[in-house]
């Protein structure tokens, strides 16, 4: 079946890319389409056919395989609708219409367009209960909602992180699916296989044994890997810690790094001992030890220096971000900021949660507290004010 990709014209700050240009695991969006048609049967056409249906898609929408054989199971025309409830409620955010994807069949001889009666499609997903880490900070923690059936639109920078985290859910529930559709020598030989490669059936161990590492990498003894996808060349120092993360060619994680549950693009640098969860890096960003970083983006070539901090938890109502020129309800808890292409963020600096930078930016700490001047005839203990060392207490006048 043929399929044509529709153009919406879509960019948000900060990075202002061609919405196709997004990063989605080791590629762009377009890309990622391109991967999912492909793998559904469907071939990409420039032009809409005239003597078959056909699928019609905007270039702004991400979606797996499994959805798109989905859609076409159905036999019918007209734009997808989703009903499930949970899946409105966590994932409608930001988006212009959530309950109608921008994924529709075409009859044949009709032009390209995403109008159109609804088209019913069950994503059979599954919500399983968060697991409360601490009370602190229970009333940010959702379902986790997972499944192979999976389509979100691309219309906000946050939408970056949960787009990626999605299809690193998504491929996680597409081997488990394939698995259990296995005949049962098959899964045994894919234990076995597991099992040998671990050399132990202790839980880290396996997880070890599940990762996929590329040529020409070097990975210190001392580090932990597990459960990734690692492309060529990549580097992991002393110490380091990688659990569930895609990491590009020619990344680089220095001593100590933790990183979880995260994509890092190719030639990207996690520095030595920054801490990054659920986050995304651009090819080419370098992200320094700071506050720790957690559902953050951080732009292509992107700098970030030791001490600076965002804040990624509100602890009253929902994080508020901006969204078509707007300030408006992000409907979460938990969100980090975005950091823009090539902008470059100084140390100290301090971020609050939902802040996008743009590109190109340079953002320093304020200079109040820095020491700039050292006046003589200072005794005793000294502080700064307004960059020059003053006396802690005044000194006693003269009698």
């Amino acid at each position: 079946m043929l399929a044509v990709r529709v153009s919406s014209g879509t960019t948000f700050p900060p990075f202002d890319d061609a919405v196709g240009q997004t990063r989605i695991l080791t590629g762009t969006l377009a890309e990622a389409q391109e991967a999912a048609l492909s793998a559904a049967g469907f071939t990409l056409v420039a032009s809409a056919p005239t003597d078959a249906p056909y699928l019609v898609f905007s270039d702004r929408v991400w979606f797996t395989a499994s959805f798109l054989r989905c859609v076409r199971a159905t036999g019918g025309v007209g734009r997808v609708r989703i009903s499930d409830e949970t899946w409105l409620r966590e994932m409608g955010p930001l988006q212009t219409a959530p309950e109608r994807p921008e994924v529709a069949m075409v009859a044949a001889g009709a032009p390209p367009s995403l109008d159109g009666p609804d088209l019913p499609v069950d994503l059979q997903l599954r919500a399983a209960p968060p697991v409360v880490l601490h009370p602190a900070f229970a009333h940010a923690q959702r379902p986790l909602v997972t499944g192979t059936r999976l389509v979100h639109g691309v219309e906000h920078w946050s939408h970056v992180l949960r787009v990626n985290l999605l299809a690193l859910v998504a491929t996680a529930e597409e081997a488990k699916a394939e698995f259990e559709a296995s005949p049962f020598w098959k899964r045994a030989l894919r234990v076995i296989g597991i099992l040998l490669r671990a050399r132990s059936i202790k839980p880290h161990a396996i997880a070890r044994a599940l990762n996929r590492v590329g040529t020409g990498c070097t990975i210190h003894p001392t580090a932990v890997v597990e459960a990734c996808q690692l492309g060529n060349n990549v580097e992991v120092g002393p110490y380091a810690l990688l659990r569930g993360c895609i990491v590009g060619d020619g990344a680089k994680i220095e001593d100590y790094a933790h990183a979880s549950v995260s994509v890092i693009g190719a030639g990207a640098r996690l520095g030595r001992t920054a801490m990054c969860n659920f986050s995304v890096l651009y090819p080419g960003a370098f992200v320094s030890a700071g506050g720790g970083w957690q559902m953050c983006v951080f732009g292509r070539d992107a700098f970030v220096a030791m001490t600076a901090t965002a804040y990624d938890l509100s602890f009253g109502g929902p994080i508020r971000v901006v969204h078509r020129g707007a300030v408006v309800s992000a409907e979460t808890h938990f969100l980090g900021v975005a950091i823009g292409h090539r902008a470059k963020i100084g140390a100290h600096v301090k971020m609050g949660y939902g802040m996008a930078v743009p590109n190109d930016a340079f953002l320093v700490a304020p200079s109040g507290d820095v020491l700039r001047k050292w006046p003589d005839a200072i005794e005793g203990a000294a502080t700064v004010r307004d960059g020059v060392a003053v006396p802690v207490v005044a000194p006693k006048p003269a009698p």
